[in-house]
């Protein structure tokens, strides 16, 4: 019996529709992709238009851009030139061996800043610098940091193994203490007579701070042996120092014969000037020559203070609290009025008796200007000098002009009745006086003392130029007695009132006889080079003298007179007779 499967049948009928479509859709696909393929190109190519092909051209935009990029370079590289050449500092110098307030005071003055360190060192004592961290001769710039470390001195906690006192002698025990430093060692003798002289008897370390060591500041006591005491010698019996003033313990030792050693120490408590202790005790019986050592007080330990902390006014009181004197003064800076500028002695420096410690404060950073103008060149440069010699830098650049002003007069400023930096700089105009012309002083070779110029006429001519000759008597041929025969700077020059001229003169050594001049005409008296001897003066009479037309009737100078060739001589010419009118 046949079943039949609908499952199976339905499978079978969707199988052949789909194999129906497939057939279908295949056709029509190939269709499409012919219909849309690109048609074939024909062989025919077409030619290039060479002649229409040009070279991309360049924006005029970015030719100027280009400028402008160009011109900002060379500005940069200007700039940049300019600052390192106004930035190149200077060299450095060796401050080894310096002070720390030398040091510090060079930098400042050059605009370095110094990073101080400190350290012990055994070979610069305290203060001193020790080294730095830029070599000398390297360059440095304004604002440049240099380190430098300072000697603290003396490391007095260094400890050192305890040498075999007990075998060595004085002298080695003294330069035991010499090469390490050390700052306490106290040596005395007594007599013994179990230990050889010269050898040590028994020493005491008093510092628990050590153990089977010492430090340089240890306290070490050494007895020496001055061997078995001389029985029949005669021993001085000491007395209590402690008690006694140090003119005292003198007086005692010199009496005696007693070798006095008077050491200083600081402390706290015992008033300076009293004694601390002594090196033989009281009562103890010395022969004559034995060395005493007193320990006297140095008074209390007193640090130098930081005087940056006080405003000047203040700084008198807070020293004169400490017992230390002071000077102050001042000086134009960097800094506002009353700032504090140093101190001479370091801060926090143990201070010694007998020191001074200077202290310096800034007047101001600003300077008050006045005006000079119609005072002299000279009122404004003593000005400048006072301010700079109490740190200043005011300098004063000058222009000269020629005016109606008397030379050396200012005439302009460029800044006035202002506050001013103290470094800046002044311009002024000052006037080098009028313009003159020079006059011609040199006449022809030949001539006669009417025309030539003497020494004496200069001057009148100098004077009312105000101009200053300076006169050269040099011989010259030719040339009169006292004349002007040569002059440093040509006639017609413009010059300014107030400069000089050399003129140059001959001699003025020749003595003449005054000749007797009357009923002489005046071409006579030219003929006879009468004008080569004196400077004539002719003049014409105000009366009519009979018979003296035209001569000479009289004359300034009396006949047979001597004078020096080319003295003035006035002559006086008879006038004319003038004829009556007729009426």
């Amino acid at each position: 019996m046949e079943t039949k499967n609908t499952f199976l049948d339905t499978y079978k009928k969707k199988v052949d529709e789909q194999k129906t479509e497939d057939t279908v859709k295949v056709p029509a696909a190939v269709s499409e992709q012919q219909n849309t393929a690109t048609p074939e190109k024909s062989g025919l190519v077409k030619p290039k238009n060479i002649g229409a092909e040009r070279p991309p051209s360049v924006p005029a935009k970015s030719k100027k851009t280009a400028a402008i990029a160009v011109g900002s370079v060379v500005l940069i590289c200007i700039i940049v030139a300019l600052f390192l050449l106004l930035n190149r500092g200077i060299s450095m110098i060796n401050l080894v061996g310096w002070t720390e307030n030398d040091a510090q005071l060079w930098a400042r003055s050059n605009g370095i800043i110094l990073q101080v360190e400190e350290e012990y060192n055994d070979e610069y004592e305290e203060g001193r610098v020790v080294s730095q961290s830029i070599a000398e001769g390297i360059p440095v710039k304004k604002g440049d940091f240099v380190r430098i470390v300072v000697s603290l001195g003396h490391d007095l906690s260094v400890t050192l193994p305890i040498p075999d006192f007990m075998s060595m002698t004085k002298k080695e025990i003294d330069d035991w203490a010499a090469e390490n430093f050390m700052t306490k060692v106290r040596i005395t003798t007594e007599f013994s007579d179990t230990v050889e002289a010269g050898k040590v008897i028994r020493y005491e370390i008093n510092d628990d701070r050590v153990v089977n060591e010492v430090r340089r500041d240890s306290p070490i006591y050494i007895i020496i042996s001055k061997g078995p005491e001389d029985k029949e010698a005669a021993t001085i019996e000491i007395p209590n120092f402690k008690i006694m003033s140090i003119a005292e313990c003198y007086s005692f030792a010199e009496e005696n014969g007693l070798v006095l050693t008077i050491e200083e120490e600081y402390d706290d408590f015992a008033p300076k000037g009293s004694i601390i202790s002594q090196s033989v005790k009281a009562e103890e019986k010395v022969p004559v020559g034995t060395e005493i050592i007193l320990v006297v007080s140095k008074g209390k330990m007193i640090a130098v203070p930081d005087f940056s902390k006080y405003p000047k006014d203040m700084a008198a009181a807070v020293a004169g609290e400490l017992g230390i004197p002071i000077t102050i003064s001042e000086r134009y800076s960097s800094l506002p009025a009353g700032s504090f500028i140093s101190q001479s002695i370091k801060a926090g420096t143990i201070y010694e008796s007998g020191q001074m410690v200077e202290l310096s404060y800034s007047i101001d950073n600003r300077i008050t200007l006045p005006s000079f103008v119609g005072q002299t060149k000279d009122a404004i440069e003593m000005w400048a000098k006072e301010l700079n010699s109490k740190g200043a830098s005011i300098k004063i650049k000058s222009t000269n002009t020629s005016s109606n002003t008397a030379p050396g007069t200012i005439l302009t400023q460029d800044k006035s009745n202002t506050l001013i930096a103290i470094n800046a700089t002044i311009n002024i105009t000052v006037s080098s006086g009028k313009i003159v012309y020079v006059p011609d002083f040199v006449a022809p070779a030949g001539s006669g003392y009417d025309v030539a110029i003497t020494r004496e006429e200069a001057i009148a001519m100098c004077e009312a130029l105000n101009i200053v000759p300076i006169f050269v008597a040099e011989s010259k041929a030719g040339r009169l007695p006292g004349e002007v025969w040569s002059q440093s700077i040509s006639a017609g020059k413009e010059i300014n009132e107030g400069s000089t001229i050399t003129l140059k003169y001959n001699p003025a050594n020749v003595q003449v006889t005054v000749p007797d001049f009357t009923n002489m005409t005046k071409e006579e008296i030219l003929a006879n080079n009468y004008h080569k001897s004196f400077d004539i003066k002719f003049v014409v009479g105000a009366e009519y003298q009979e018979g003296m037309d035209d001569k000479v009737y009289e004359q300034s100078l009396q006949t047979g007179t001597k004078v020096a060739a080319g003295t003035v001589i006035t002559l006086t010419i008879g006038p004319k007779q003038v004829a009556a009118p007729e009426f």
